[in-house]
């Protein structure tokens, strides 16, 4: 098994790590560490999207790492705005930061030869 782990592309590697460790940031910021309210909040659902995403980026499908790099940059903007908060809030949101910058960026890299082969494609179709 760990063979077959070691031979998946290091950027789908690291996105697939980011995003783990991320659902369990969200999860745990929400529901343990510095709920809203007292017992947890529904701001834990906040999850689900990194859930849904996670099965596709680790297989590799260009379309969901297309989209997922477009919507993990609402986790970075959370960040962002929550970053001023004090106390356990801003330490998690400097986790969450760092965690949706590098999934972003893995995704990117990625997608990158991807998009170019496409490119190049799509230019030698239109010179027939």
């Amino acid at each position: 098994m760990l063979s077959r782990v070691l031979k998946k592309d290091k950027y789908v590697l690291i996105a697939s790590a980011a995003i783990l460790d991320l659902i369990l940031v969200c999860v745990a910021w929400e529901w343990l560490i510095s709920p809203l309210r007292p017992g947890g909040s529904w701001l834990v659902l906040k999850a689900v999207p990194l859930i849904v995403m996670l099965p596709g980026v680790w297989r590799a499908n260009a379309y969901t790492m297309q989209w997922s790099s477009m919507a993990i940059l609402l986790y970075t903007t959370e960040a962002l705005t929550r970053i001023t908060e004090s106390g356990w809030n801003m330490w998690m949101a400097i986790l969450e930061l760092i965690l949706s910058v590098t999934v972003f960026v893995a995704l990117l890299m990625y997608l990158k030869p991807i998009k170019e082969a496409a490119k190049a494609k799509a230019k030698g179709e239109s010179k027939h």
